[in-house]
């Protein structure tokens, strides 16, 4: 199936900041009963959904490495920790977290048997050079991520929050350019991570990303908004529905295989 230029953009750009900050380990839970900081920080890079960029879209995907607690520092004001900014790719990346007990109140350090949520917060600045077969141009992005890791108590890890960004600047295809002036909004609704891991990849048991993008053409004009829901259900198979205006699209993605599948 050949998607729009600009869903396949919108994808570029998503996959883009997802990753920024991922690293390539599983989004399992470990198996063991004491769960560290940087296993709780590497779940909540959701590196399995990557497999996105390369399903819809030829651009390669970004990557740089998880916050590592020892490199983060306090702040008594903001109770919260501030990681060193990065930059991956063109994107300059900042990235900060703050422990939560049961009550919601702020931690000055992680403990295991206090600690019940992380809230990370991130944001990115910079520009996307696009390269790949038939594929360039360049996108100017700046963005924010807001997450938070719940149920780390009561083993079930729940993970909820939104991202927001505008991108603008040109995507090229073959001998076809097309301009990009996009505002995407990315929430992350109850996607409850695995419990265990067994050695194979583990995919969150349920919840959904859903991807709002509105795009502004060159006099000014608003095309249509692009509305995309991935739906996990345990498996690396996960329904995803495409609105495009009025058209709607169901499809299945493969993330162990990347591959899009629609009737």
């Amino acid at each position: 199936m050949r998607f729009p230029v600009r869903l396949r953009v919108a994808v570029v750009a998503l996959a883009a900041i997802v990753v920024a900050c991922s690293s390539d380990s599983s989004v399992a839970p470990s198996t063991n009963q004491t769960t560290t900081l940087s296993q709780v920080l590497s779940e909540m890079t959701l590196p399995a959904v990557s497999g996105v960029a390369s399903t819809l879209s030829s651009a390669p995907v970004t990557s740089a490495a998880t916050p590592v607690p020892s490199t983060c520092s306090y702040s008594a004001s903001s109770q919260s920790f501030s990681c060193p900014t990065v930059t991956m790719g063109g994107l300059t990346i900042t990235q900060s977290y703050t422990l939560l007990d049961a009550s919601g109140k702020p931690q000055s350090q992680f403990d295991p048997n206090t600690t019940a949520a992380v809230r990370t917060t991130m944001s990115g600045a910079g520009t996307l050079t696009l390269t790949g077969f038939n594929t360039g141009g360049s996108l100017t992005i700046d963005q924010q991520q807001d997450m938070t890791l719940s149920g780390l108590l009561i083993g079930t890890h729940v993970l909820n929050g939104t991202m927001t960004m505008h991108m603008s600047g040109a995507m090229s295809t073959g001998t076809t350019t097309t301009p990009v002036n996009s505002t995407m909004t990315m929430t992350t609704t109850n996607l409850v991570l695995p419990t265990a891991h067994t050695g194979a990849t583990a995919w969150p048991t349920s919840g959904t990303i859903t991807e709002d993008m509105t795009t502004a053409l060159d006099a000014g004009f608003l095309a249509a908004p692009i509305h995309m829901t991935m739906t996990f259900n345990g498996t690396s198979k996960i329904a995803v529905v495409i609105t495009i205006g009025t058209s709607t699209q169901r499809c299945t993605m493969d993330l162990a295989n990347p591959g899009l599948a629609c009737a």
